[in-house]
Order: C-alpha cells, then structure tokens, then sequence
C-alpha cells in the first residue's frame, strides 16, 4: 500500500526542490506532472504546457481530476491516471497542491492522502525567494503567501496536513529525509 503525497504552502517555498530531493532518496516517488495553459519557465521541468483549448478537450474527456485557476487566470490541470496508477503500482505519487484546495484531493483519495504543510523561514526570506526567481513581478505571489502563512500560523490549518516542515536554504536534504521517514511511517 501507498498513498498520495502532497505539499502544501505558497509558492516559492521550495516545494518543488524537497519533490527532487524525495525523488533522489527513493526511486518509488512518482511527480505528477500537471498541465498548464502557460509557457515553461527558463528551467521548468515536469510540468505540461497546453493551450485552453487542449485543456478544455481533456477535461471534457474526464482525464483531469480537477482544475485549478490560479496567479491571473493561469490553469493548473491534475491528471487523474498517473495518481491511480502509481498508487495501484504501490508507488508513491507526490504533487505540491494549493492548501485552500485540499477537500479535492480528500474526497478523491480519502484513505490514500498524506499531506505535508511546507512553510518558509520567514516572510522577507520568502520575498528574496520569489523576487530571485522574476516569479512575483507584481506582488500578488507574496501577497497571497502572506495571507496563507497568517492562516497557517495561527493554526487554522491544523487539521489540514499531517506534518508540518520549515524549507530552510541548505537543509532541504534533512527536510526531505524528515517528509519521507514520515511518510513511509504513515502506511
């Protein structure tokens, strides 16, 4: 047995660096790559590009579990076949997630989710973090981070995550052993 792993908390908290980390620690670990109607970022990997109109096909197709509109009108899209074969494989399927989004994923995999809340040290390391990487040209990234770290710190976020990390800049490797010993523990 197996379940869904997902990471939760606002972008540029280092989601994606504690998925690669959880990856190079145990080959089971499967990313489930979302499509997106944006273009790839310089050095983007494992995500989908596609246009509306090709989203649109595919969801009227049933191949999504769901839609998310996120950062200006930009859609995420969750394939619902790799989560059900990685999970019927025994795998681990691992996806980072908007928190405000998780009843989806409870009620789709309701005994099958393991979910963790990934905040950052700080607010003005987490600015650094986002006005390094040109990801928050107008604020709104920060702005929405700050909103969702206020909820989290004063815990109206409890029953949501089954652990709760801090991404430090150069412990991403005891974050990601801490996330996987965890994990592994919770099946």
């Amino acid at each position: 047995m197996s379940k869904f792993l997902l990471l939760l908390g606002p972008s540029g908290v280092g989601k994606s660096t504690i998925i690669d980390e959880l990856i190079r620690l145990d080959s089971r670990f499967r990313y489930i790559s979302p499509y997106m109607t944006r273009v790839l970022r310089d050095g983007e990997k494992n995500k989908i590009s596609i246009s509306n109109e090709e989203m649109d096909d595919m969801r009227n197709q049933g191949k999504f579990l769901v839609i998310n509109t996120l950062y200006g009108g930009i859609r995420y899209a969750t394939p619902r076949a790799p989560i059900i074969e990685a999970l019927s494989a025994e795998l681990f399927p691992v996806l980072d997630w908007p928190v405000d989004k998780i009843s989806l994923m409870r009620d789709a995999f309701p005994s099958q989710l393991y979910s963790v809340y990934v905040a950052p040290p700080s607010i003005k390391i987490l600015s650094e973090r986002l006005l390094k990487d040109g990801r928050d040209t107008d604020g709104s990234r920060l702005k929405n981070a700050r909103d969702e770290l206020e909820a989290f710190w004063s815990h109206r976020y409890d029953q949501v995550y089954d652990l709760a990390v801090t991404s430090e800049d150069g412990k991403i490797s005891s974050v990601a052993s801490a996330i996987y010993s965890n994990y592994l523990s919770s099946f």
